[in-house]
C-alpha cells in the first residue's frame, strides 16, 4: 500500500475507497497472524514468534501512510491512535521475548494485541467504508454489528464467574479509591472473579500504578481511543458475567453478591445496576450518602431484598453487571457514539427491543463522585448534545423523549388509588413511549402483591418494540388520528395515556373509548395542557405556536372532565405551575398554570 500523501494529505477521491478496502484487508490479515503468534508463544517457539512479529511490523509500516489521509484526520476514527497503540504493543512484546518473559508476552498478545487489531479493523471498516451511507449502515446494523462484536471465548464462565472491567483516563486519586474499595468489599475468590484494567492514554502515573498491582489483564493504550474502550474490555472478558465499574466510584459491602443475586433471579434480565448518587435516571438515593460515610452506611443497608428491585427501560451504567451470553445476542457498545454519550441509551434501547429486562437494585448502594474523568471534556465539546443527535440519527427517536424516565408526580398521585385495588390488575398503556411510567406502576403494584398484565395502544410504530419486556398485547395505529379505534379488547383497572391529551385531534373519542373500558374502581390518568398558559400566549404573540405544524389542538380543561363525568366517572384536577411564573399572579386568570394532571376514577 504505497500511497504518497505527503503533498496533498489525502488520497484522490476516485481511488479512496479502493485504498480503504485494501487497508481493511491488510488489517484483517493481521488478526490470524497475531493469533498464531499467541500459539507460538504458548509453545515457547520464540523463533516463530519473532517471525510473526516481523510480519506484523511490515504490514503496520504499509498501513502507516493512511494516518495522514484527510478523511482519517476529519472523522472521529481512532485509526492513528490505534496504529500508535499497536506499534507500541509490538515493541513491548518483542522486549518481553528478548527478556525471556514468554508468559507475559503471551498475555500481552492475547489480551491486548489481538483485540487491538480486531477493533482497529472494525473501526476502519465502519468509518471509512460505511459511514455516512445510510443504506450501508442499516445493512451493517442488521447483519454485521452483532457477530462482529461478540465475545468469542468458548469456555466463558469456566474459569471465572465474573469479569470486573475498570477503564481509566487519568484521575489517579479516584482510581486508587475505587480499587482500594474493590479489594476491601469484594471476595474475589468466592465468586471466582478476574480483574481487567484499561489505561486509556493516562499521563498521571496510572500506568506505573497498574504495574505495581500485578494484575494479569491490563490493557495499555498510549493514545486515547474514547468509546472503543468498552468493546476492547468486553472482548477479553472470560466471565459468565461482566461488570463495568467507573473509576470514580466507591464499591461497598456485598455489592457484587447482591447484583449477582438479582441478575440470576430471572432469565430475561440482561443487566443490573446499584443505586449511586450523582447519577441521572433517578438512580440515586434519598439518604445522606457521602464518600466519607458510604462504606459504613452501605454495610447496614446492603441486604439482598427483591422488594427493592426496580425494572427500568434504561440504565445508566456507572456500575453495571451484564449477562455476557445475552449481550452477545445484541452487541455491546456501538462505536458510532464516539462522544462517549448515549452509547448506554443505545444499548438499553436494543436490550428492551430484544425483550430483555434491566433492573435497578435499590437494595445496593455504592458511591459515585460524578463524571470526574469526563466532565471537562463533556462541557468543552458539547458531547451530550452531539451524542443525543447521533442517537436520533441512528434510531429516529429522541433518547430524552418518549417517557424515557418515570414521572414521580404522576406516580405519587396514582399511589393514592392503590388501597382498594383487586389482586388482578390489568393495565392499558396508551402511547407509553419507552415505558418508564407503566414499568414503575408495575413495580409499585407488585410490591403490594398485585398480579399485573398489560395491553398497549401505540400511535408511533417506531416504538412498538420498546415495551417488549412487559409482554403485553400491543395494537398499533399508524397515527394519532384513529388511535381510539385501536384499543385492545378487554377492560382495565388502570389506563395511562402517556402523551399529553392535545396531541390527539380526536381526543374526545379517545376519552370515550377509555371510559367505556374502565372497570369499576378503575383509574384513568392523563395530562392536558392549559390553553391559556403564559407559554401559549407568548408563542401566539411571537407567532411560534404552530412551530412547523399546520394546526394545534387547544383543550379547555372543562371539556375532558365533562366527557368523563358523562360516563359517571369522578375526576380530580391537579394544576401544575409554569416553570417560571411571574412575580405577581393574576388571581382571576389561570395563565400561571402550565398544565393539569387529571386522575379519573370509576366509582364502585
Amino acid at each position: 500500500m504505497n500511497t504518497d500523501t505527503s503533498t496533498t494529505g489525502t488520497i484522490a477521491a476516485a481511488e479512496a475507497e479502493g485504498f480503504y478496502r485494501k487497508a481493511v484487508k491488510l488489517q484483517k490479515f493481521l488478526i490470524p497472524i497475531a493469533q498464531e503468534l499467541n500459539i507460538s508463544l504458548f509453545h515457547q517457539q520464540t523463533d516463530y514468534s519473532k517471525s510473526h512479529l516481523k510480519i506484523i511490523s511490515i504490514v503496520l509500516t504499509e498501513l502507516e501512510p493512511l494516518c495522514l489521509d484527510q478523511k482519517v484526520l476529519e472523522l472521529p476514527i481512532s485509526y492513528r491512535a490505534m496504529h500508535t497503540n499497536i506499534k507500541w504493543t509490538i515493541k513491548k512484546i518483542s522486549e518481553l521475548i528478548e527478556s525471556g518473559l514468554i508468559s507475559e508476552a503471551e498475555d500481552l498478545t492475547e489480551f491486548q494485541l489481538v483485540p487491538f487489531l480486531i477493533e482497529w479493523k472494525e473501526d476502519t471498516y465502519f468509518w471509512l467504508l460505511l459511514y455516512p451511507d445510510k443504506k450501508k449502515m442499516e445493512h451493517y446494523y442488521k447483519y454485521e454489528f452483532i457477530p462482529n462484536h461478540r465475545n468469542t471465548y468458548e469456555n466463558r464462565g469456566e474459569k471465572y464467574l465474573v469479569s470486573i472491567l475498570i477503564p481509566v483516563y487519568n484521575k489517579l486519586e479516584y482510581t486508587k479509591k475505587c480499587l482500594e474499595s474493590l479489594y476491601r468489599n469484594t471476595d474475589l475468590s468466592k465468586n471466582s472473579c478476574e480483574l481487567i484494567l484499561l489505561n486509556d492514554g493516562s499521563t498521571d502515573g496510572t500506568e506505573d500504578y497498574f504495574r505495581e498491582l500485578g494484575v494479569r489483564k491490563v490493557l495499555t493504550l498510549k493514545e486515547n481511543v474514547k468509546a472503543m474502550i468498552f468493546s476492547l474490555m468486553f472482548r477479553v472478558s472470560e466471565g459468565k458475567y461482566a461488570v463495568f465499574v467507573n473509576n470514580d466510584t466507591i464499591l461497598t459491602s456485598l455489592w457484587l453478591d447482591n447484583l449477582l443475586t438479582c441478575i440470576q433471579s430471572d432469565p430475561d434480565i440482561i443487566s443490573v445496576a446499584p443505586s449511586t448518587p450523582n447519577t441521572s435516571n433517578r438512580q440515586g438515593m434519598v439518604a445522606d450518602f457521602t464518600p466519607e460515610n458510604a462504606e459504613e452506611t452501605a454495610k447496614k443497608h446492603n441486604t439482598p431484598c427483591p422488594y427493592l428491585w426496580e425494572e427500568r427501560c434504561r440504565l445508566m451504567p456507572v456500575i453495571a453487571l451484564y449477562d455476557v451470553d445475552k449481550v452477545n445476542t445484541i452487541g455491546f457498545a456501538d462505536r458510532y457514539f464516539y462522544t462517549m454519550e448515549f452509547w448506554d441509551d443505545d444499548f438499553s434501547l436494543r436490550a428492551r427491543r430484544a425483550g430483555y429486562k434491566q433492573i435497578l437494585c435499590k437494595d445496593t448502594w455504592c458511591y459515585h463522585f460524578g463524571s470526574v474523568s469526563g466532565r471537562e471534556y463533556q462541557l468543552k465539546n458539547r458531547t451530550l448534545q452531539n451524542g443525543r443527535i447521533l442517537f436520533m440519527q441512528k434510531h429516529g427517536v429522541d433518547p430524552w423523549g418518549n417517557n424515557f424516565c418515570y414521572d414521580p408526580y404522576l406516580l405519587n398521585h396514582l399511589e393514592t388509588t392503590f388501597k382498594d385495588q383487586p389482586v388482578d390488575v390489568p393495565i392499558l398503556g396508551i402511547d407509553p413511549g419507552y415505558g418508564a411510567d407503566v414499568i414503575q406502576l408495575k413495580t409499585l403494584l407488585k410490591r403490594l402483591g398485585k398480579n399485573i398484565s398489560f395491553s398497549f395502544a401505540i400511535s408511533d410504530p417506531r416504538l412498538k418494540d420498546d415495551i417488549k419486556p412487559l409482554k403485553g398485547v400491543t395494537s398499533v395505529s399508524e397515527s394519532v388520528l384513529d388511535l381510539h379505534s385501536h384499543i385492545p379488547e378487554g377492560s382495565y383497572q388502570y389506563i395511562i395515556i402517556g402523551r399529553e391529551l392535545s396531541v390527539y385531534p380526536n381526543f374526545a373519542e379517545l376519552l370515550k373509548e377509555c371510559a367505556s373500558r374502565l372497570r369499576t374502581g378503575g383509574v384513568l390518568a392523563f395530562y392536558v395542557n392549559n390553553p391559556y398558559s403564559l407559554v401559549v400566549k407568548k408563542e401566539l404573540e411571537e407567532e411560534r405556536l404552530l412551530n412547523g405544524k399546520h394546526s394545534v389542538t387547544l383543550i379547555p380543561v372543562t371539556e375532558p372532565i365533562s366527557i368523563l363525568e358523562g360516563f359517571g366517572i369522578k375526576t380530580r384536577l391537579n394544576a401544575i405551575l409554569e416553570p417560571n411564573p411571574p412575580a405577581e399572579l393574576n388571581k382571576n386568570r389561570t395563565e400561571h398554570l402550565n398544565r393539569y394532571l387529571i386522575i379519573a376514577e370509576k366509582p364502585e
